[in-house]
Order: C-alpha cells, then structure tokens, then sequence
C-alpha cells in the first residue's frame, strides 16, 4: 500500500530531525496532558483531483503545538520547516515536489495556552 502524502511528509520532517523531541501524531492532536510535551500532528488537507499518469497536488497541514510558555520553541521548530522546504523543494521520489503555502502562519492559542503554529504545503507527486 502506498503512504498517504501526509505521511510521507511526516516520515520526511522526522528523518531530517525538524521534529525535534516532541510528540509526533497523525491525523488530530491528541494531547497526553503534560505541560512538557510538545506536538507535531500532521494531516491531509485536500489537494487537486488525483488521476492516473497525471501529477496532482496534494496539500498537507502540519500542526506545531509548543510547550506551555515556550512559544519561542515553536516558532523556531515551525521557521525550520519552511527553511528546510525552501532550500530543499524536491526532497525525494516519494513526495516529488514540496512548497509552502501562505506563508508564515500568525500564532494561535490552545484551550490549554499552548502556542499552535499550522503551516500548509502543497506537494506535487504523479508516476
């Protein structure tokens, strides 16, 4: 079976270590309730048709969530992202052509007063 693309991202992200040390999750953030803990969720986040033969875009949310009162170690985790997919737009075979999408996201905060920064990225993958 082949890896939906937001997996493929998050398989990307956590070899080249832009991950660091938190709580990598698939799909919607599932908080294990300890103030220390930092997230990383990644999700689909539609795309363009998907035919055969053809490239297609396909669009992946990547969540940052921060440790409480450590907001600057999200932004750095999340700036490290759209550094690494800037510099690197064609990674690999398995996600074709990777870019960021709107920008720099503005912060958000969590029920819990976590800093949440969610970036977009289009990927653009046809065999």
């Amino acid at each position: 079976m082949t890896p939906m693309m937001h997996e493929r991202v998050r398989d990307l992200f956590v070899e080249e270590r832009l991950t660091g040390s938190a709580k990598v999750q698939v799909r919607y953030w599932k908080d294990s309730g300890i103030k220390t803990d930092a997230f990383v969720v990644f999700r689909q986040a539609g795309g363009t048709a998907i035919r055969n033969d053809l490239s297609s875009e396909y669009r992946v949310q990547v969540d940052v969530i921060g440790v409480k009162n450590k907001d600057d170690d999200a932004e750095n985790m999340a700036n490290a992202m759209l550094s690494y997919v800037q510099d690197t737009p064609m990674p690999s075979d398995c996600i074709g052509h990777i870019e960021n999408v709107g920008g720099f996201p503005h912060p958000m905060l969590s029920t819990e007063g976590r800093i949440v920064y969610s970036l977009l990225f289009a990927c653009l993958y046809g065999e």
